[in-house]
């Protein structure tokens, strides 16, 4: 156990926060029929996740929709079954500084781009994804619902017990059903 966890998290908090205010984003609601590019960040924390994430960027792929994928790997290094692939980038737990800050340079060029719409398949929880989320230029950001309710533009509520396979699902859904064009 960490004991400077929750003083780190605080420093995380705040630093998180006064970045947040010099950040201004065009939001607009998109989907799967509008949407030219979407950024797609998850956490590796199960390496099961992995095929199922992998799976969805196909999906999105196939739409003919431009993908960009970044993956949190919480251990040091990135496990061998997913090491280089190139419609996925991965940064691990040495990529972080003291403040669980993401360092790699890929990171801020994800959180730079301005994508349609950007995914968060991650539950929230993990302080490097929520500075990538936070932190994006993003114009419409969709995931799981979050306590505080200030970090997406659509929250998707799903049960505890249900699984990454059925969060993508019900993106699937309501993704080709929002803001549709009659």
């Amino acid at each position: 156990m960490d004991i400077f966890r929750k003083p780190k998290e605080k420093i995380a908090h705040w630093l998180l926060t006064k970045k947040q205010r010099n950040l201004h984003r065009a939001k607009e609601v998109h989907n799967f029929d509008t949407a030219r590019n979407i950024g797609v960040i998850f956490s590796l924390e199960k390496e099961e996740s992995f095929d199922v994430t992998n799976q969805f960027l196909n999906f999105l792929a196939g739409k003919k929709i431009k993908v960009y994928a970044l993956g949190y790997v919480p251990q040091k290094e990135i496990p061998p079954k997913l090491a280089p692939n190139s419609k996925i980038n991965l940064f691990t737990r040495k990529d972080l500084n003291w403040y669980y800050m993401p360092t790699h340079p890929i990171v801020n060029q994800f959180t730079e781009q301005e994508f349609d719409i950007l995914i968060d398949l991650s539950d929230y929880t993990l302080w490097p994804l929520k500075f990538v989320n936070n932190l994006s230029r993003a114009r419409f950001k969709v995931g799981k619902e979050a306590n505080d309710g200030k970090n997406y533009d659509m929250m998707l509520k799903i049960g505890e017990d249900q699984d990454l396979q059925y969060f993508i699902e019900q993106i699937k859904y309501y993704l080709s059903r929002i803001n549709k064009k009659q």
